[in-house]
């Protein structure tokens, strides 16, 4: 090796095994398959109501009685957008631009007219959960436009109720409520992922909370990241069938070709939201067309780690590979999947700002020059 070679740096692209900072929040253990929210498994926390697991994301523990009681009136208050803030979102849903696009162009405006009292501790953070609160009513009033229909504001008592009653214009039964309400809680925090770290980021600038909120709204829109909800279901609608799973699983392979909600970066073993995931979706999926689509997704499933076993490890579902089907079978469209991930995933963005905030150092990272040598004009 040359001189010249020995002083290029070991550059991680990605940020791939980097410790950037410390957290309380959530906890990814990778090597065991395991996810934490603030020190509980989300395993144990199925049974419990999002509201109460959106203020433990937050606040840092679960909610008494009271707490809980006033955390879910405060949701249900604070989430009705402001007139004028509404008749722009109505506006902008008349355009082609995509829910998510809608959602990160409006959010610093989801802030007016705020309620005189508010759970957070701080300005910011009851900035935060102003933002939070909304949300919601947000995607639901973009689809409700866009379906010609009126938008009205449930007062439902729970977060689930209100979220899919404006969403899908109709009231649906407990099973439905329970299961969304468990998808939304696997999805509230994952540690410093994309969208999480673009919050930090923006936070150590100290810009408003609703701006960093903004930012992390567009890292979830990728493809690579948030998106890949919609992404994995249009892959089982292309791929048709479970007949079609071995050859399009081996060209994608030999093809080099991403398949959405295959694999993750931190897991080495199985994904602990895909498996529950993967049973709401056994449960939700009971109309015939669904059916095929799930059973297309076991399928490619199946055939993905069949034909990458033989890697360093398999390659097998996330979180996102089938969460696509469980909204879709309880009415919400394509379009809205990732928005509908946005409003859980607000929650942990807000505690991380808020943990960046406490602590704060400008986030600057150095970068390897690999330009032409200094030259003159």
């Amino acid at each position: 090796m040359n001189a010249a070679a020995q002083l290029i740096p070991d550059i991680k692209k990605g940020l791939e095994g980097v410790i950037a900072d410390s957290t309380s929040v959530s906890h990814v253990d990778g090597e065991v398959g395991r996810l934490y929210y603030r020190g509980y498994t989300v395993e144990s926390l199925s049974r419990y109501r999002f509201a109460d697991i959106a203020y433990l994301i937050v606040f840092g523990e679960l909610p008494d009685q009271t707490q809980q009681s006033q955390f879910e009136s405060f949701l249900q208050q604070a989430g009705a957008i402001p007139e004028g803030t509404a008749a722009l979102i109505s506006q902008l849903a008349r355009t082609t631009a995509h829910p998510m696009e809608i959602l990160q162009g409006i959010a610093p405006l989801l802030t007016a007219e705020q309620l005189d009292k508010t759970p957070g501790r701080t300005a910011e953070e009851s900035e935060g959960l102003v933002v939070a609160a909304r949300l919601p009513a947000v995607v639901g009033l973009i689809l409700a436009t866009r379906q010609g229909r009126k938008f009205e504001y449930s007062t439902a008592p729970r977060y689930g109720q209100r979220f899919l009653q404006m969403l899908t214009g109709r009231q649906s039964n407990s099973a439905a409520i329970d299961g969304f309400e468990q998808t939304q809680i696997l999805q509230l925090d994952h540690s410093f992922n994309a969208s999480t770290f673009t919050a930090r980021v923006v936070t150590s600038t100290l810009a408003p909370t609703a701006c960093a909120l903004s930012a992390a709204l567009g890292a979830l829109y990728g493809p690579l990241h948030g998106r890949a909800d919609q992404a994995a279901l249009e892959m089982a609608e292309e791929v048709a069938s479970p007949a079609n799973a071995q050859r399009y699983v081996s060209n994608c392979i030999a093809s080099k070709k991403l398949v959405m909600g295959m694999g993750h970066r931190e897991y080495r073993v199985v994904d602990p939201r895909a498996k529950i995931i993967k049973q709401l979706a056994e449960k939700a999926v009971l109309a015939k067309e669904h059916r095929l689509l799930f059973d297309t997704l076991i399928e490619v499933e199946k055939e993905f780690v069949a034909q990458t076993s033989a890697r360093t490890r398999a390659l097998r579902a996330n979180l996102e590979f089938y969460k696509g089907i469980v909204y879709l079978s309880l009415g919400i469209p394509k379009d809205y999947f990732t928005a509908s991930f946005a409003a859980a995933r607000v929650f942990g963005w807000l505690a991380h700002i808020v943990e960046q905030r406490k602590d704060n150092r400008i986030i600057r990272p150095s970068a390897y020059y690999t330009g032409p040598a200094p030259r003159e004009a």
